[in-house]
C-alpha cells in the first residue's frame, strides 16, 4: 500500500477554485479554518482501489483543496486529510483481506469499493463488520439493504435508479416499444432484472433477453438481434463488449437505438470511438457534460490537476470526501459518531447534485442520475435527469 498526497495548487487553478470553495462552504457550513492551529493532526481515509483510478484523483482532489485551505477544525483540533490506497485494485478474492489492512492503518473512513463484481457474500460482511464508516461506490441494491448497522453508506445511486431512468427515457421519451437485453457480465444482472420491470409496468415484454456469462457467443447473437430488428437493443457488460456487439449489428445494417449502461465510460476509454458512438444512449450518477456550475467548476479543476477529464466515480470520490468533512465538523472523529453524522447530515449541495442521506434512508447519500446520449466524436450530451427517481430539471450553462 501507499499513500496519494498529491497537491497541486498552481497559479491558474486559484481562481476555480475559489469560486468552487465559495459554493461547497456554503453548502457545508462552517468555514475552513485560515491558518492550521499550532499542532495539526492527519486524519487517514483508506480507499479501496489503487491511486491511480478516477475515484482516487477525485477524492484526492477535494482532499488538496481542504489541506491547501488549512484542514479542517473539529473538536478543537485542526486536522489534514491524507488518502491511503492499495497496491493492487481489489478482487473478490482479496477484498476483505484489503479492508482489514486499511483499517489497521487507523483509518477513520473507507472509501469504495466501487464495482459490483467485488460484492461476494463474505465481502459485504467484511464491509459490514469494519468497525469504520463506509462510502461504497458499488450500485449493487442489496449493499446497503442488508446491513442494519448502517455501516456502509452509498455515495451513487442504487443500480434499480439507473434501470428505471434508461426505461423512462427509451419507453416513455422516445416511444420504443420493441426492445432487445443483453447482458455479458453476471454482476449486470440486477441492472437487467430492474428494466425488464420497468418494461413490464408499462405493458412492454422483450422481443429477446440474450443473458451470457461472458462475449465468446456475441457473433451468433448478433446474428438472432439481427433477424429480430427491435427498435433498440439495451445491453450491459464490458466496454469491449457493447463496442463488438454495436460493430456487429451495425455491420449488420441494423439502425436501431443502442442503450449501454457504461457508455460514457467506454467512449472515455476510447472503446465506443468516432462514428460508432453517435447516438448511444447510457446513464451516470454525473457527467462531465452537465452544465450545472459546481460541475464546470469542478471539471476545471480536475483537468488542471491531473489533464484528464473525469468520469462518474471521480465526481462521486470528491463529494465523499467534502461530506466526510461536513460530518467530521457536526460530529468529531470518535466512529459511531461519525458514522451517525454521515447519516443524518443536512442536504449537501455538490458536484453531483444533493446529498441527503436523513431523508432517502437505506444508507443512501445521494439518488441522482443521469441519461445522456453521444455524439458522432463520443461526447456526451446530459438529455434527462433524475432524482429519487423523479425527473428534475437540467440546470442552465452558466457561461
Amino acid at each position: 500500500m501507499h499513500h496519494l498526497t498529491r497537491f497541486v495548487p498552481g497559479v491558474r487553478r486559484w481562481p476555480v477554485f475559489i469560486a468552487l470553495l465559495a459554493l461547497l462552504i456554503a453548502a457545508t457550513g462552517p468555514a475552513l479554518a485560515a491558518r492550521p492551529l499550532a499542532q495539526t493532526s492527519v486524519l487517514r481515509v483508506g480507499y479501496l482501489g489503487v491511486a491511480s483510478s478516477d475515484l482516487a484523483k477525485g477524492a484526492q482532489l477535494a482532499m488538496d483543496q481542504i489541506n491547501g485551505a488549512g484542514g479542517l477544525r473539529a473538536g478543537g483540533g485542526t486536522y489534514q486529510l491524507e488518502l491511503v490506497t492499495l497496491a493492487e485494485p481489489p478482487t473478490a478474492e482479496s477484498l476483505s483481506r484489503d479492508i482489514a489492512a486499511l483499517v489497521a492503518q487507523g483509518v477513520v473512513a473507507l472509501l469504495g469499493p466501487e464495482d459490483n463484481a467485488v460484492l461476494t457474500q463474505q465481502n459485504t460482511a467484511a464491509l459490514i463488520s469494519a468497525g469504520v464508516p463506509v462510502l461504497a461506490a458499488a450500485t449493487a441494491d442489496a449493499l446497503t439493504r442488508d446491513d442494519a448497522t448502517d455501516t456502509v453508506l452509498r455515495i451513487r445511486a442504487p443500480e434499480r435508479f439507473y434501470s428505471e431512468a434508461l426505461a423512462t427515457y427509451l419507453l416513455d421519451d422516445l416511444g420504443v416499444t420493441s426492445v432487445a437485453l443483453v447482458q455479458t457480465s453476471v454482476e449486470w444482472t440486477e441492472a437487467l432484472l430492474f428494466f425488464e420491470r420497468a418494461m413490464q409496468t408499462r405493458g412492454i415484454a422483450p422481443g429477446a433477453r440474450v443473458q451470457l456469462a461472458d462475449a465468446s457467443s456475441l457473433l451468433a447473437e448478433a446474428r438472432g438481434l439481427l433477424d429480430l430488428n427491435p427498435e433498440a437493443v439495451v445491453m450491459w457488460g464490458a466496454p469491449r463488449d457493447a463496442a463488438s456487439l454495436l460493430s456487429l449489428l451495425r455491420k449488420g445494417g441494423w439502425a436501431g437505438q443502442f442503450v449501454y449502461r457504461d457508455a460514457e465510460e467506454a467512449a472515455r476509454t476510447g472503446f465506443l470511438a468516432d462514428t460508432l458512438a453517435n447516438g448511444v444512449i447510457g446513464a451516470t450518477n454525473w457527467s462531465y457534460a452537465y452544465p450545472g456550475r459546481a460541475s464546470r467548476i469542478f471539471l476545471e479543476d480536475y483537468l488542471l490537476a491531473f489533464a484528464q477529464v473525469p468520469g462518474g466515480l471521480a465526481a462521486a470520490g470528491y463529494d465523499a470526501v467534502w461530506a466526510l468533512r461536513s460530518a467530521v465538523i457536526a460530529a468529531g472523529v470518535e466512529r459511531d459518531a461519525l458514522r451517525a453524522a454521515l447519516m443524518s447530515f443536512p442536504a449537501l449541495n455538490l458536484v453531483g447534485g444533493t446529498l441527503r442521506p436523513a431523508e432517502l434512508g437505506d444508507g443512501d447519500l445521494i439518488r441522482v442520475v443521469m441519461v445522456y446520449q453521444l455524439g458522432a466524436g463520443g461526447g456526451p450530451a446530459v438529455v434527462a435527469r433524475f432524482d429519487n427517481g423523479q425527473r428534475v430539471a437540467i440546470e442552465e450553462s452558466s457561461g
